[in-house]
């Protein structure tokens, strides 16, 4: 931890955030260094207060998040503090380790060890509780460091993640996510904006899994009606970091649809292209503008469930095999209202999505939006 982070406030006053609505989710949060809410005074500006009203917003519930957060906390610490609660309490565990472990460059395997350890804990005794592992970020979304410095802990935070995926793979009840925040406006890495956007990032995967887990319904609300014109003037104007936290988006839904690739289309005018996209050949991004124009007269979510056999692809002649076989879409609006685009999914087969996963890809447009 660096001396910087160590002079910073914190949070003081109950280990406890809130967010009004009835049936409320309980959620524990076990924290490291970077989401203690270094820089707050309260919990309430940190993580925790933004991630009990995001995902209040999206479940249409209240939030009740209770925080074990130490800035020194290791997997081996947070073993030793979940040792004596009851984690059958709660409807979902969200574990944000491996900072300490980064920094430190710690050994790979005794971190696989702990980890796993800390894990079949959890399963041995929450009982079926969803579990989130967030992904250790890199050092530019957390602490200055001299350049040097920085490749190297950033090589250990790629071992760790990698580590860490290799040890959440059969495990139903545990999801990873990858997670690399850019830095906020003005690069302030402990300001409660960013908080809100560590917040945005994991409230989304949350939101389904907790309903999945208690059966309970999961509303879509309906979309705002968007104008199907031609996008605001400029949309090749966005800036680095909106780029960043586009690309976070592009990788945090193919990692949580499973899905063979995913792209987010801008239009401007009659012009239709691919601004991010992941997991497929280069060849695919005109298929993807091809079936983006013929379904973006839609409102709200276009679905392609098989292109071979719908009436509205399968006259359509594909040249060499069929690269995408399934197609959904969720579109985003310029600041002024306008169509300015669509969130997509594809895959290679076809395949059907459930009401969970249509609001799941609603809530990620959503996100691309607010960085127009």
């Amino acid at each position: 931890m660096s001396r910087a982070s160590l002079d910073l406030s914190r949070p003081t006053g109950t280990p406890q955030v809130h967010a009004d609505g009835v049936d409320a989710d309980r959620i524990l949060l076990v924290a490291d260094g970077p989401s203690v809410g270094h820089g707050q005074l309260s919990h309430e500006l940190g993580l925790a207060g933004h991630l009990a009203r995001r995902l209040s917003a999206l479940t249409g519930r209240g939030a009740d998040i209770d925080i074990v957060a130490e800035g020194n906390l290791t997997a081996a610490g947070c073993l030793s503090t979940l040792a004596g609660m009851d984690l059958s309490r709660y409807d979902a565990l969200v574990l944000t380790i491996g900072a300490n472990e980064a920094l430190g460059l710690s050994s790979l395997g005794m971190w696989r060890r702990q980890l796993v350890d800390l894990l079949d804990h959890v399963e041995n005794t929450a009982y079926g509780v969803p579990t989130f592992v967030i992904g250790v970020p890199s050092s530019t979304s957390r602490i200055h460091f001299p350049r040097m410095l920085a490749r190297i802990v950033d090589r250990q935070v790629v071992l760790l993640n990698d580590a860490t995926a290799a040890v959440c793979v059969g495990r139903p009840t545990v999801t990873l996510l990858p997670f690399d925040p850019p830095l906020s406006a003005g690069g302030n890495r402990n300001s409660s904006k960013s908080f809100d956007g560590w917040a945005s990032l994991i409230a989304p995967a949350m939101w389904e899994k907790l309903d999945i887990a208690s059966e309970r319904p999961h509303e879509v609300r309906a979309p705002a009606e968007v104008a199907l014109q031609p996008a605001f003037d400029d949309l090749t104007a966005l800036g680095p970091e909106s780029e960043a936290r586009i690309n976070v988006v592009t990788a945090l839904a193919r990692n949580l649809f499973g899905t063979t690739g995913v792209a987010i289309v801008f239009r401007q005018g009659d012009d239709v292209w691919v601004k991010s996209s992941l997991g497929m050949e280069g060849s695919a991004d005109a298929r993807i503008a091809e079936l983006y124009r013929l379904t973006s007269g839609e409102v709200g979510l276009a679905v392609i469930e098989d292109t071979s056999t719908d009436p509205r692809t399968a006259h359509r002649p594909s040249s060499g095999q069929e690269q995408i076989r399934f197609f959904a879409a969720f579109p985003f609006a310029s600041p002024d209202g306008r169509s300015a685009g669509a969130l997509c999914i594809v895959d290679s087969g076809p395949r059907t999505m459930s009401r969970r996963e249509e609001g799941l890809l609603q809530a990620l447009a959503g996100r691309v939006q607010e960085e127009l």
